[in-house]
């Protein structure tokens, strides 16, 4: 027989005994009885039988597998992550699976079954703002699956979610990237992407917010617009912006939630006849590999993405409950400049 192929039932029916039983000897456990073990053994070796990575799992109550729940796989951010944390996961005898998840509070699509079936040692899950009223279920589908497995919580995670989390300060990022541009003379400074939400004292609009005041300047509604982490919406959210405002009262800055929303207010600019840095300062965050090949290239900040999913691997494996800071660095480059006063 084709030992791929080969299962504990075909065991039972070669031995003469219940599925138990082989399973109680592939246990090692001690309550059976020589005899009963021996033809269990045979069995075994007549039928070459080899247990798949599954069953051993099965038996052995580890599988050495783990996975990372990631969204929106087209953003390179999110590649950056899995790789650091597929390069750990190998380095210490495990293997890494991806799952898409673009919602945890998703009705149409929730694999937390799914997951849950594949008996995984651990699962990492990138957490993203939700609005309000979608916190609860998000919260309600994280403690369904540690429930099965052990899980930590990497990204936007708000400090309320009672997980171990290699997490974000975007508040603190955020407040130090407008301290930087209102040192170069930058006073109307806009921020564009991301999902509104009002309580997260981590959140984006904390530290921008905080920023401006540091300045001594005031928060101007016309200057946030939300919207999605991607270049077209980032270039629609300018457009919108520009269109609706006076010239005199257009922005010097522009603080984009990620690279690819730099890149759309980047074309934007351009096509309102802007130029980088000289009239319209622009940064991006999560410094992807394209940035520094943009024209001009592009300031961004540092997430370091590929240890935070190396990271989170560790916590996961050591069982530590604890929560840590990312750590990020400002990349600078020749999309930001002091504030052009020609306008």
């Amino acid at each position: 027989m084709n030992s791929d192929h080969t299962t504990i039932y075909d065991i039972a029916s070669e031995a003469g005994v219940s599925i138990a039983t082989v399973s109680r000897v592939l246990r090692g456990e001690t309550n059976v009885s020589p005899a009963t073990r021996e033809k269990v053994q045979q069995a075994i070796e007549r039928l070459n039988y080899r247990p798949s990575s599954i069953a051993r799992g099965l038996t052995s109550k580890t599988t050495h597998s783990l996975g990372i729940i990631l969204p929106k796989l087209l953003n390179p951010h999110y590649a950056m992550i899995f790789t650091g944390a597929q390069e750990e996961a190998r380095k210490l005898g495990y293997t890494m699976s991806l799952f898409p998840w673009a919602s945890l509070d998703t009705d149409a699509y929730n694999p937390a079954a799914m997951l849950i079936e594949r008996r995984l040692d651990g699962l990492i899950v990138c957490v993203e703002y939700s609005p309000k009223d979608h916190d609860e279920l998000v919260r309600e589908a994280l403690n369904t699956l540690r429930r099965y497995m052990p899980v930590v919580l990497i990204g936007c995670v708000p400090p309320w979610y009672d997980f171990p989390a290699v997490a974000c300060d975007n508040a603190a990022m955020m407040r130090r990237i407008v301290q930087y541009l209102t040192r170069m003379g930058h006073e109307k400074i806009a921020l564009i992407g991301g999902v509104k939400e009002d309580t997260d004292p981590l959140r984006r609009d904390v530290g921008y917010e905080k920023g401006l005041a540091d300045a001594k300047l005031p928060y101007t509604a016309s200057y946030r617009v939300f919207g999605k982490g991607t270049a077209e919406a980032g270039k629609a959210a300018l457009d919108q912006m520009l269109d609706g405002l006076k010239r005199e009262y257009w922005p010097t800055a522009v603080i984009a939630l990620n690279d690819l929303v730099a890149m759309g207010c980047m074309q934007s600019a351009r096509e309102h006849g802007l130029g980088i840095p000289e009239q319209l300062s622009v940064i991006g965050c999560d410094d992807l590999f394209c940035a520094p090949y943009l024209t001009p290239p592009l300031t961004s900040v540092n997430t370091r993405q590929q240890q935070t999913g190396a990271r989170a691997v560790q916590l996961l494996l050591s069982g530590e409950q604890k929560r840590e800071t990312t750590d990020w660095e400002l990349m600078e480059r020749a999309s930001c400049a002091p504030v052009h006063t020609g306008i």
